[in-house]
């Protein structure tokens, strides 16, 4: 039986039995554990832990299966509940009502205590606020950002936690005497090493996950390095995320292809709207009164940037689901036809380029894709720069199975705080009129990324231009 499969309890239980071995010559020690904070310290502590990992994952219902299943594994009962619960099965009991309308009214965190319920029994309960952060408006507009919109309760068995340490207290009080510092050091580094550090390698894996999942990118497994108690949490989160990754790509498949069908049969009448307004204006313009030529000329304007903006969402939703031409792609070739293709306005605004020497040279991957990503970014360099004299910068740097590439420019930069809305379909941070554009092509160029298999993101500040950064491998996996 391997080690990394035993329970943590027994982990520690052969970790002391190792110690008592090499004090066997002293005499019969017997070593039990080793407690260097008060009971309701390690409570609060592992309490404030199990918050923690939830509030990360930032997804009510996420929130809520995995609570159920850390509920069934460790005793601990833990929910996610509100003032004005949706799901009945969260409905606050009389101390969390309570709690939470403290929560309302005072700027505070959290709340612990030792209560005594009806039976006598008593209980530690602590309670952490959830509050309504800027990317929670968008499913819940009615809340305000840093509104209570709920809590996390856990619910620990205090007397039988207690009983347990005054048992361990016994095994203390007889062993002190005789073990020495270097003893207690031993045992300090390793019930770190088998608990704490495990704990927070998953607590970090799973917040990198939830916020992967909440961007909507592809998600791989978390580690599972033993069955015990975190191996099973670990194992339940897992699980959790095939789900819902299995749930969102259906969904978009769907969304994609109801895209693809719609883009599709209203090129036709747009056609036909352009088409006959262009007849009309030829053949009567010289007879229309006022305004009337004006509104026939935004009706042929209207409809030719309708025609653009189905192009665009027909070759959105074509990404990842039609595989073009694939082939070596080199870099340099791509990125002096993407800069030949915006000549124009490079000239128009004396722009200056410069680019990293030896380009490299990506495998198996699709040439137009390629030329997309960049074209799209070289022309918001261009288009979003308003400095005399424009400077983009088109470079790269070799990170092992990936290259790492970056459009970097002198422009009018943008807030960061807007860095994921910049992704999104249809999402602009300027009007129309002072910037022209139809919100997909940033879209479009993060998907093909995305769709190889790579990320994308950008440095920013308002006035001092942007760097937009994106990674591709070496050689791109088909299918």
């Amino acid at each position: 039986m391997n080690l990394r499969d035993l329970s943590i309890g027994t982990k520690l239980i052969l970790a002391i039995t190792v110690v008592m071995v090499g004090v066997s010559t002293a005499g019969s020690i017997i070593i039990y554990t080793y407690q260097k904070r008060s009971l309701d310290e390690q409570i609060l502590e592992r309490s404030r832990t199990i918050s923690e990992l939830l509030i990360q994952i930032e997804d009510h219902k996420l929130i809520s299966r995995v609570a159920a299943e850390f509920t069934k594994v460790t005793g601990y009962r833990l929910k996610q509940t509100s003032l004005e619960p949706v799901n009945p099965a969260n409905a606050p009991d009389d101390f969390e009502r309570k709690i939470m309308e403290m929560f309302k009214q005072k700027n505070i965190t959290e709340y612990y205590a030792v209560v005594a319920s009806s039976g006598g029994k008593r209980h530690f309960r602590y309670m952490r606020a959830l509050r309504t952060k800027e990317q929670c408006i968008s499913c819940h507009p009615g809340y305000s950002i840093g509104e209570l919109r709920g809590s996390i309760s856990v619910v620990a068995p205090y007397e039988d936690i207690a009983a347990a340490a005054r048992k361990n207290l016994v095994y203390i009080l007889a062993t002190l005497q005789i073990l020495t510092f270097s003893i207690i050091a031993v045992l300090y580094s390793l019930s770190r090493k088998i608990v704490s550090k495990p704990l927070k390698e998953l607590i970090k894996e799973v917040e990198g996950s939830a916020k992967e999942i909440q961007r909507g990118e592809e998600v791989k497994d978390i580690s599972v390095r033993s069955n015990d108690e975190i191996g099973m949490l670990a194992s339940a989160f897992n699980n959790l995320r095939k789900s819902l990754s299995e749930s969102f790509k259906r969904k978009n498949e769907a969304i994609e292809s109801f895209v693809y069908s719609i883009s599709h049969d209203l090129k036709a009448p747009l056609r036909s709207i352009e088409g006959f307004s262009t007849a009309l204006l030829e053949d009567y313009g010289d007879r229309l009164e006022g305004e009337a030529k004006h509104y026939l000329d935004r009706v042929i304007a209207s409809a030719q940037k309708m025609g653009v903006l189905i192009d665009e969402l027909l070759e959105y939703s074509r990404i990842g689901r039609i595989d073009l031409a694939r082939g070596d792609v080199n870099i340099a070739e791509v990125v002096a036809l993407a800069l030949e293709d915006s000549i124009y306005e490079i000239n128009k605004k004396n722009a200056k380029i410069k680019i990293s020497e030896n380009l490299p040279v990506i495998k198996n991957a699709e040439k137009q894709r390629i030329y997309q990503i960049f074209t799209n970014l070289i022309s918001n360099a261009l288009k979003y720069n308003d400095k005399e004299v424009p400077e983009i910068e088109i470079g790269y740097r070799d990170e092992g199975d990936h290259y790492l590439f970056y459009v970097r420019d002198n422009g009018i930069g943008f807030d960061m705080r807007y860095h994921d809305k910049i992704f999104e379909i249809f999402q602009r941070l300027h009007r129309e009129d002072e910037y022209g554009g139809t919100g997909v092509g940033l879209a479009m160029v993060k998907k093909i990324v995305e769709t190889y298999g790579g990320r994308i993101w950008a440095e920013s500040k308002p006035g001092e231009g942007s760097t937009f950064y994106f990674t591709l491998p070496k050689e791109v996996k088909s299918g």
